[in-house]
């Protein structure tokens, strides 16, 4: 064999030996590539399946309490749960909270620590209330609420009364405005609760600091629209402001000194400011027959009331009885003749009394006959006769 045969042969098993190692790496490249794929895949479901896990548990932490969405609650910290013991309606709760905008959680709209309600009065926003008859002794959850349990559709402006109660004068919200489709974000805790005492213990001066409370988150009720709310609330105050059978007797057991008459006499005109509240709720929520009986229960203490009278006669002017309505808003100008509420109402009433008499005249007299005959139209004479009378005035006798 020639040198350049040889050559020639050398750089063919050469070149075939390279691409033997080219094929070689390639294949290799290709398999790190499906491995590396392989591998990305892997992680990719691994993470997508603890995603699903953690999403699933998150899901499984918020308690849909009602079913339908409008109020969640996660415990963030589990109470005694031992005994299984949580507080019933009418229990003295102790409890500290916080409510934000959820959708908004650097704005806090109140926040109170170690404060006492009574659970199912509505002294605090009614998906709280619900959320702490499903609470332990030392439980903290999260609660999101949404406007039907919050704020309603009224909802709360800048400047607004918080209604807090135990305070005479309640802090005004500063925040932005809150509105029908706002949601809460809350929480709660509950540190314990005590039994509502019994009211024939409680001394004059604890019935009137229940009474009192109760009338003002009622009447915070009552100023949102919440006719029905105020009217539990003020029913409440009258638990433990109206006498039991015998009368208010001391000594107490909590050592109170006997009621002197001034005392006796704070807890009447507590009791009636209850009552006459209470009249107007009632006549907001279309209970006429109970709004007219709690303003007669005024009347019987304080004849001149007009506040009660004014509020009668509204009563009885939705009821149909107008006579009535208007005698009693009479007697309600004549006990405040400068009320402008109330001569307004004296106006209303007898305008009223003026549309009905004459009602009853027209029919009294369609009734006798007597009733004058409705004018005629003035009839134009027809074409026949027009030609009648032109033809005997053209021909004379």
């Amino acid at each position: 064999m020639s040198e350049g045969e040889r050559t020639l042969v050398d750089q063919s098993e050469s070149s075939s030996f390279e691409d033997l190692a080219s094929a070689a790496a390639h294949e290799i490249e290709e398999a790190k590539i499906a491995e590396a794929a392989a591998s990305a895949a892997e992680k990719e479901k691994h993470t997508e399946h603890k995603t699903v896990e953690k999403t699933e548990k998150t899901a499984e932490e918020w308690q849909d309490v009602l079913g339908s969405g409008a109020l969640m609650k996660k415990i963030l910290k589990t109470g005694d749960e031992e005994e299984g013991l949580r507080p019933q309606r009418g229990n003295i709760c102790r409890i500290s909270y916080e409510i934000k905008l959820r959708d908004e959680p650097n704005v806090t709209v109140e926040k109170r620590n170690q404060v006492k309600i009574y659970l199912g009065d509505n002294e605090i926003l009614q998906g709280m209330d619900l959320a702490l008859t499903l609470m332990h002794k030392g439980e903290i959850c999260e609660l999101q609420i949404a406007p039907r349990f919050a704020y309603g559709d009224t909802g709360l402006k800048a400047g607004e009364s918080l209604g807090l109660v135990g305070e005479a004068d309640s802090p005004k919200y500063e925040g932005p405005t809150i509105d029908s489709e706002t949601w809460l974000l809350i929480q709660l805790e509950l540190h314990d609760w005590d039994e509502e005492p019994d009211h024939e213990t409680l001394s004059i001066a604890e019935r009137m600091e229940i009474g009192t409370r109760r009338r003002c988150r009622g009447n915070w009720w009552y100023g949102r629209g919440e006719a029905t709310l105020a009217v539990q609330l003020y029913r409440r105050a009258l638990d433990v402001l109206d006498e039991s059978e015998g009368g208010i007797t001391d000594p107490t057991p909590s050592g109170a000194l006997a009621p002197t008459s001034d005392a006796l006499h704070a807890l009447l005109d507590e009791r009636i400011r209850v009552y006459n509240n209470m009249a107007a709720a009632q006549l907001k929520a279309g209970a006429l027959d109970a709004a007219l009986q709690a303003v007669s229960r005024v009347l019987q203490c304080q004849p001149d009331n007009a506040k009660a009278l004014y509020r009668k006669s509204r009563i009885l002017s939705a009821m149909g009885r107008g006579a009535e309505a208007l005698a009693v808003a009479r007697g309600a100008a004549a006990a405040a003749p400068e009320d402008a509420g109330v001569l307004k109402e004296l106006k209303r009433c007898e305008q009223r009394a003026n549309r009905d008499r004459s009602v009853e005249r027209r029919l009294a007299r369609r009734m006798l006959g007597t009733a004058p005959a409705p004018p005629t139209p003035d009839k134009k004479p027809s074409r026949s006769n027009i030609f009648a009378r032109f033809w005997q005035c053209s021909n004379p006798d």
